[in-house]
């Protein structure tokens, strides 16, 4: 990868809503946060936080439409000069009271329930987080990864 500020790849995946195709976003994840320097520990946050986002769509998808042929989902990942940004729109419930109320994991957080860690976990990996929702055009979930500690892999 050229470190240019010109260079700009974007990838597009779009998934049908169905938990089989997690363990394929997870190890992409993986593999894309290693080329791009990350650590290992980071390469790890950035797998679960793309698997959670996707979970939740997927689950947040079929709720509304209770089918699996329904519209796909879609991942976008920009890598740019000092991050790597991930965006993932679909079709699901709006989602905007749980994201706003949704807080970075510390030492005092409540771990006794049994769901609904996916986008406090999000908001404590990722370094910029951004959530939206539109009647029409569905939910936009925007997550970033800073990369300027990290050397850049030689092209």
């Amino acid at each position: 990868m050229s470190g240019s500020s010109l260079f700009k790849p974007c990838i597009a995946i779009e998934i049908a809503p169905n938990p089989q195709f997690l363990s394929l976003l997870r190890r992409f994840a993986g593999c894309l946060a290693r080329d791009l320097g990350l650590t290992e520990e980071e390469a790890l946050q950035l797998e679960l936080c793309l698997d959670e986002a996707c979970a939740n769509s997927i689950e947040g998808t079929l709720m509304r439409t209770r089918q699996f042929d329904s519209p796909c989902i879609r991942i976008e990942l920009s890598v740019q000069t000092d991050a790597l940004e991930i965006t993932i729109r679909d079709s699901g419930n709006d989602f905007t009271s749980a994201f706003q109320k949704a807080t970075a994991l510390h030492e005092f957080t409540d771990r006794t329930r049994k769901r609904g860690y996916g986008l406090q976990i999000i908001k404590t990996f990722m370094d910029r987080v951004q959530y939206s929702y539109d009647p029409v055009k569905g939910n936009e979930l925007r997550f970033i990864k800073f990369l300027s500690n990290h050397p850049r892999p030689s092209p």
